[in-house]
Formats: C-alpha cells, structure tokens, sequence
C-alpha cells in the first residue's frame, strides 16, 4: 500500500499540533489572589510589612511528614508580584475607619502532612493606631489555615485566597470593636 506525502504531512500536522492543544505546564503559571470586586465605599488602606523571606514571588511549601525544616518552592506556579503587595492589596478594609492600620506578615505557606493530604497556613499580626497622634489601640494576632481542596500548587492557591478573604473579614470585624478615637480628647 503506497501512502502519499501530502497524506503523511498532514497526519504528522495533526500530531504536531495537537501536542499544543490543552494547557501547557512547560511555562510558569502566575497567580494573584484573585478578583476584587469594585465598590464605590470608602476603603481604609493597610501597611503590610513581612519578613524578608516572604518578599517572593515563589509559592512555599513545607513536608511536614519527611523533612519539615525544608522548604520547598513549586516550579512552575509563581504570584504574580511579591507576596506582601499582592496580601496587602487584598486586606484593604470597607470602610472609614478611624484608625491606621499596621500588618506584620508572620507565616504564608502550604504545609503537607502526607504526600496526600495539605493545609495551608497564614499569620499575621494587627495593629490599630489612633489615625489623628499615631497611638496604639490594640494589637492582635490572626492565625488561620484549612485543608486544600488538592494536594498541589492550585489547591494551595485556593485555599490561600479563601484564607485571605477570612483574614479580611476577621480584621473588619475586630476593628468595629475598638472605641472610636475620633471623640477621645487627650489630656495634656
């Protein structure tokens, strides 16, 4: 059976091509934690500050259940900026408060107790200053973490995005608990 070239170009097309089609995990994947919805309100801006570890665009993770001490990074999933921007953008809070809002970025990491089975990690440490003299109003320290959905880079990202969304709501809420000090008159 005699085939022709132009019948054997076109399969070997077809093959080609179809390496293509689909995702391709060859490249870096880059991720933010993700869409903020547009709102007219008011917002009250955060200051994120974190260890120099943490100013990276490269997604940790840790096996607790081989060697904890090591971290690890994952090769092909990045943010899409250092991770404090991308946390501090995501903390700006509804609202006009009456307070400057200081962050300290203590722990961000996917943490795997078996090969199949992860949780993700996040730290942070508040602090309410009086927005008129700088004063102290409280501190307090927020720490969250959750099974992923997969042990992988998307799942890490999933449940990084619904730990910053808790973090978010945790901090509003505390933050309506301190006394407004906009009424507080300081003595001399």
């Amino acid at each position: 059976m005699r085939r022709s070239p132009g019948l054997m170009a076109m399969a070997l097309m077809t093959t080609v091509s179809a390496c293509s089609i689909g995702p391709n995990r060859g490249s870096p994947v880059r991720h933010d934690l993700g869409p903020m919805a547009i709102s007219a309100a008011q917002h009250t801006a955060v200051t994120l500050d974190a260890p120099v570890w943490l100013w990276d665009e490269r997604i940790r993770y840790r096996l607790l259940y081989k060697d904890p001490t090591v971290i690890r990074y994952y090769n092909l999933d990045r943010w899409e900026a250092p991770l404090p921007v991308l946390l501090e953008r995501r903390l700006t809070l509804n609202g006009k408060q009456p307070f400057a809002v200081q962050i300290k970025l203590t722990q961000f990491e996917q943490q795997f107790e078996t090969s199949n089975q992860a949780r993700v990690i996040l730290s942070l440490m508040v602090s309410a200053f009086a927005a008129r003299d700088y004063r102290l109003i409280a501190s307090r320290s927020f720490d969250l973490s959750q099974y992923t959905v997969s042990p992988d880079a998307a799942g890490a990202v999933a449940g990084f995005i619904a730990l910053s969304e808790q973090a978010k709501a945790g901090i509003q809420a505390w933050l309506e608990t301190l006394p407004s000090t906009e009424n507080t008159v300081r003595e001399p």
